[in-house]
């Protein structure tokens, strides 16, 4: 793993190896309930034994219609030394999708889209996207500029802009987001989201399956990365009291709230995303984020100050039918928990 640590360090950080960096790597690659030597990373060493490349690998288990697979979530891929083509070639080659059940990534680079697209993959665009809804402007974009403002010393510098953004929220309304009528949003514990989560995942043909030992392994994952803030779920009610839409997320203080998931009844996707976003706003979040989905494409659009920009490609390949003809039906969800979102790999180090 040392080797594989050296490696990641000098591809994606210019040579800075953080001290915990090993340890993650080895809860990334051998952490997972349902890892093993068929599924799990893979490396390419040469004659003499020097690692030259390697693609780090989380299995993750899905329903594909209702047949139970293992899905690989492919990571990082890197290379290095001499026989870095060579290495990263023999690497492209095993992962085809004809050699796979399903494969996918969220964080693809345009040249490892190219990769994936000769390999059999296809690129989904929609779910290459992220969407951001802005509620309090200047405290959203002054930490994105000012490093020295995002931890707790730059709290305090940041409160005369918060009482320019409560001017600017009296002025232009529409950054307020709006409770639907009769709606009510109540935040619960894990396993009661999990209950009311899983019902939801009916309506698309390949979805996570989320047993017990996974949904708590990636729990913990999210939990151990300090940059996302505290996980967090949620249910939205209608005024009958039935349960409309389940959300799992992440915030910290008066930051960026992260939406890991989002899902909801056929149908109710508008007041759905519209609940979310009001009670983000009400703890007092100054923006609020995730991954683009084509079933909520449209309530997300319909949301004022809400943009869309290129997150890292969205990628999937795989030998069964079925999964192709998930994408095509947009009947795919693959995000947040069941994605790369939670890394550190992505957001530390």
């Amino acid at each position: 793993m040392a080797g594989v640590a050296a490696m990641f360090a000098m591809a994606f950080r210019n040579g800075r190896h953080d001290p915990g960096l090993d340890a993650y790597l080895e809860s990334i690659c051998f952490g997972s309930p349902h890892v093993s030597p068929e599924i799990g990373s893979r490396v390419f060493e040469n004659e003499a034994g020097a690692l030259c490349a390697a693609i780090l690998s989380v299995p993750l288990r899905f329903r594909v219609e209702g047949q139970p697979v293992t899905a690989r979530l492919l990571c990082n891929f890197m290379a290095a030394g001499e026989e870095a083509a060579r290495g990263a070639a023999s690497l492209s080659r095993h992962f085809r999708g004809r050699h796979h059940d399903f494969l996918f990534t969220d964080t693809s680079s345009e040249v490892s889209a190219g990769h994936w697209k000769a390999g059999e993959g296809r690129v989904l665009p929609i779910q290459s996207l992220e969407w951001r809804r802005l509620f309090r402007p200047l405290l959203a974009e002054v930490p994105r500029l000012h490093r020295a403002l995002r931890g707790s010393v730059g709290q305090t510098a940041l409160a005369p802009l918060r009482l320019v953004d409560a001017g600017l929220r009296r002025r232009y309304p529409r950054l307020v987001a709006k409770m639907p009528s009769g709606i009510e949003v109540e935040e619960v514990g894990a396993a009661r989201f999990l209950s009311e989560v899983r019902p939801m995942f009916g309506r698309f043909s390949v979805h996570p399956d989320w047993d017990q030992a996974e949904f708590s392994w990636l729990t913990e994952m999210v939990e151990s990365n300090p940059a996302l803030g505290r996980l967090r779920f949620s249910l939205s009610r209608d005024a009958s009291g039935a349960v409309i839409a389940a959300a799992a997320y992440c915030g910290a203080g008066r930051g960026r709230a992260t939406v890991l998931n989002l899902l909801c009844l056929e149908g109710r996707e508008r007041e759905s995303v519209s609940a979310l976003l009001a009670d983000l706003d009400r703890q007092g979040h100054s923006e609020a984020c995730g991954m683009t989905q084509p079933f909520l494409m449209l309530a997300l659009q319909a949301q004022p100050h809400m943009v869309f920009r290129h997150r890292g490609y969205f990628c999937m390949a795989g030998r069964m039918p079925a999964l192709h003809r998930a994408a095509d039906q947009d009947l795919l969800y693959a995000e947040g928990l069941s994605s790369e979102s939670w890394s550190r790999l992505l957001t530390d180090f």
